[in-house]
């Protein structure tokens, strides 16, 4: 396995919304909710061989009824990376698929107590495997050329 240091992680940047509280609340016949959740991954490279990897999580909550707006949490959590690899494959699949499954347990953590704290049922999320996301995300790429 690579060696990297992760030197910190930290919430970077973090939306709540919930437009439509306090009338959710007290209607009955609002239908189901469903949920839909985006994760993306941005790495920045700097000197020192430090690299940002910002995992980006976007969570909508919407009643199938209307389409309306539950709740939308979106965040951007970072990890703070030092990593010294001269294979480029190597260092983007740690850089993609390592450092997003060791910071992905905060931002479950967060979407859990945000969802929790704001009156709602709290949600937690499924753990991602960013291995199938990474693999998923070349086939896609190899078909596009």
């Amino acid at each position: 396995m690579p060696k990297f240091n992760i030197i910190s992680q930290f919430l970077k940047d973090i939306s709540f919304e919930s437009p439509n509280v306090p009338e959710l609340f007290f209607k009955q016949e609002n239908g189901q909710a469903k949920i839909e959740i985006n994760i993306d991954i941005n790495i920045k490279g700097s000197e020192n061989n430090l690299y940002m990897v910002d995992l980006v999580t976007r969570v909508h909550s919407k009643l199938d009824q209307g389409d309306k707006t539950i709740f939308l949490i979106e965040s951007t959590y970072t990890g703070m990376v030092q990593y010294d690899e001269k294979d480029e494959e190597a260092k983007r699949k740690t850089l993609l698929i390592d450092v997003p499954t060791i910071l992905f347990p905060s931002v479950r953590a967060l979407v859990t107590r945000l969802t929790g704290e704001s009156g709602f049922q709290p949600l937690t999320l499924q753990m991602v495997d960013f291995e199938a996301l990474y693999e998923q995300k070349q086939k896609e790429a190899q078909e596009k050329k």
